[in-house]
C-alpha cells in the first residue's frame, strides 16, 4: 500500500481482536490514533472477552461487540449497522473483509506486509499505521479507572502489604494448557520466595484458572500466600498487576499486561515464541530451552513430553527472579 496522508479523518473505527492478550497487544494501535487525531471520535469492535479493556476507556466513543459464533442474519445486521457510521479510516487487526464491507473511506491492508526483521506481533500491528504516516509515541497503553485503583489499594491494605513490602505477582495459567509450567514449579519458587518476609506474592488469573491457583497454594508451606485468582474485574487486574515490583509467568495475558505497563517479567516459554509475543522491557528475563522442537507453535507436544517446559527448573526460575529484584 503507498503512502498516503489523511485528511479529514473524524470517524474512525479500530478493530481488534478476540483474546485479551491479543488485544493488549493491539493498544499502542489505538493509543497512536488517538494521539494523531484527538479530536476524532474512535469505535472499537472487539471479541466479549476483552471488551472490558475497552469500556472504560476515555480515547473510545463506544465499544460494538462481535461474536463470531453469531448466525449469519445477525451478522448482516452487524455490518449493515457499522456501514451507516460512514467511518473515515477503519483500522483492522484481524486483516479481515470488515473495512471493505463497511465502505471505510480509508483502511488498512488486508494483506500488511512488515519490514524485514519486525516479528513481534505489537510491532507488527504498529506497521499498520505505517502506510498513513501515522507515529507512536511510546507509552503506557492501557487504560485503569481511579475506583479500580482505589479498590486494590483497599484489598492490598487488609492483606497486611504495606509500602515497603515487595510485591511478586504470580500468573500460573495461560490459554492453552502447553504453555503452563509445571504446578510444582510453582510452588517451590513461591515456597522459596516467601521464606523472605518481605516479598508478597500475590496469585492471578482468570476465573478459569481458580482451580489451577488453588492446587499451587495447597502446596505452599509460608504463611501469607494471597490468592486473588478470578476475584477483580480485568480493570480492577490491570490496577493490581501495576503494583507488582515482578510479575512470573507463562506466555499469558497477564505478562501482556505487566509488559505494557512497565512492570518487569520473568516469563517462562515453551512451544511459542517470546521473538512474537515476549516481553518487551530491558529488565525483563524469558526462560526457555533451547530445543530442536522449540518453540514448535502446536496446540500439542508431538512427542508427548512437554519438555521444553518440563526441563525448566525451579532453581532456574529462581535464579532469573533474584537478578530481577
Amino acid at each position: 500500500m503507498p503512502l498516503m496522508k489523511l485528511s479529514n479523518t473524524h470517524k474512525i473505527l479500530f478493530i481488534t481482536l478476540s483474546n485479551i492478550g491479543d488485544a493488549i497487544l493491539t493498544l499502542p494501535v489505538l493509543s497512536a490514533l488517538k494521539d494523531n487525531f484527538p479530536e476524532a471520535s474512535i469505535d472499537v469492535v472487539v471479541g466479549p472477552r476483552p471488551q472490558e479493556v475497552f469500556k472504560k476507556d476515555p480515547r473510545v466513543n463506544r465499544v460494538f461487540i462481535y461474536d463470531k459464533h453469531a448466525g449469519l442474519k445477525d451478522k448482516i445486521t452487524f455490518i449493515k449497522k457499522l456501514k451507516a457510521e460512514k467511518y473515515d479510516l477503519a483500522i483492522d487487526m484481524k486483516t479481515s473483509f470488515l473495512p471493505v464491507l463497511i465502505g471505510a473511506k480509508h483502511r488498512s491492508a488486508l494483506l500488511p506486509v512488515a519490514r524485514s526483521g519486525i516479528r513481534h506481533k505489537r510491532l507488527i500491528h504498529l506497521e499498520s499505521l505505517r502506510p498513513f504516516e501515522l507515529i507512536y509515541k511510546q507509552q503506557k497503553n492501557i487504560y485503569i479507572d481511579d475506583k479500580a485503583r482505589k479498590k486494590i489499594e483497599d484489598i492490598l491494605q487488609t492483606s497486611g502489604i504495606k509500602n515497603t513490602d515487595i510485591i511478586i505477582g504470580v500468573c500460573p495459567g495461560s490459554k492453552s494448557h502447553l504453555k503452563q509450567w509445571k504446578r510444582q514449579g510453582f510452588a517451590d519458587v513461591i515456597n522459596s520466595i516467601m521464606k523472605n518476609l518481605q516479598y508478597k506474592v500475590i496469585l492471578i488469573g482468570d476465573t478459569k484458572e481458580a482451580g489451577l491457583s488453588k492446587e499451587i497454594a495447597a502446596r505452599i508451606k509460608q504463611p501469607g500466600l494471597i490468592d486473588l485468582t478470578g476475584k477483580t474485574s480485568l480493570n480492577e487486574l490491570f490496577a493490581l498487576v501495576e503494583k507488582f515490583n515482578l510479575l512470573l509467568t507463562g506466555d499469558s495475558a497477564g505478562m501482556h499486561i505487566a509488559s505494557d505497563l512497565g512492570v518487569k517479567v520473568v516469563a517462562i516459554f515453551g512451544p511459542t515464541d517470546p521473538e512474537e509475543y515476549g516481553p518487551r522491557g530491558k529488565e525483563d528475563i524469558v526462560i526457555r530451552k533451547d530445543l530442536k522442537c522449540s518453540p514448535c507453535k502446536k496446540a500439542q507436544c508431538k512427542f508427548g513430553t512437554h519438555e521444553c517446559m518440563a526441563a525448566i527448573s525451579a532453581e532456574e526460575v529462581l535464579e532469573a527472579i533474584r537478578r530481577s529484584i
